[in-house]
């Protein structure tokens, strides 16, 4: 593993267990094993190992999510693959979520780095303008669709994490189908 991802998956598990003003860059150093002329060559602060973290989690995101991604598949069948993908994803990583939980809307994150991070999710938005076309979906916009879902899925992760509430495929199933009644026509 190279020097840069070695910081990022150091400081990750630094900042969400000991919170970012809790976590010296020597710290992180220490962690990833490298030295502090190493983070500084990477980084310019710790502001800017989060803006990677964060980029790097959600590129890794958006690949799993999209995996499987066919325009010319039906909607409801996208909508549950990639939702389901999404909370497959979150549960395999509570690290991971509960960073972009905390740190989606934070002001430490700059908008070129929410631009360039949020850059591989437009399946989303390209799936809810389909919908809406064929009259799948309620007259909203398709952004204002995938921020729905996407928050109730988020916060209903959340919920059940911090409610050590079992998610299995049958309660996900029920889940995403509650979802899709949401926002169906």
């Amino acid at each position: 593993m190279e020097k840069r991802e070695k910081i990022l998956d150091a400081a990750l598990g630094l900042i969400i267990r000991q919170g970012l003003q809790h976590t010296p860059m020597s710290l992180i150093a220490e962690k990833a094993e490298v030295g502090m002329g190493s983070i500084y060559k990477r980084f310019k602060n710790k502001e800017d190992i989060v803006n990677g973290i964060y980029v790097k989690i959600k590129a890794e995101e958006a690949a799993m999510i999209f995996v499987n991604y066919d325009k010319n598949n039906g909607i409801r069948e996208t909508f549950m693959d990639i939702y389901g993908r999404m909370i497959d994803y979150f549960l395999q990583n509570p690290l991971k979520f509960n960073f972009i939980s905390q740190y989606a809307f934070s002001p430490v994150i700059e908008k070129k780095t929410q631009k360039k991070a949020m850059s591989g999710f437009h399946p989303f938005d390209e799936m809810y303008a389909r919908g809406l076309e064929q009259g799948f979906f309620k007259d909203l916009q398709a952004p204002h669709l995938t921020y729905f879902v996407f928050g109730s899925v988020c916060y209903w992760l959340k919920c059940a994490s911090e409610l050590q509430i079992t998610v299995d495929n049958k309660l996900k199933e029920q889940f995403l189908q509650m979802a899709w009644d949401s926002v169906k026509r």
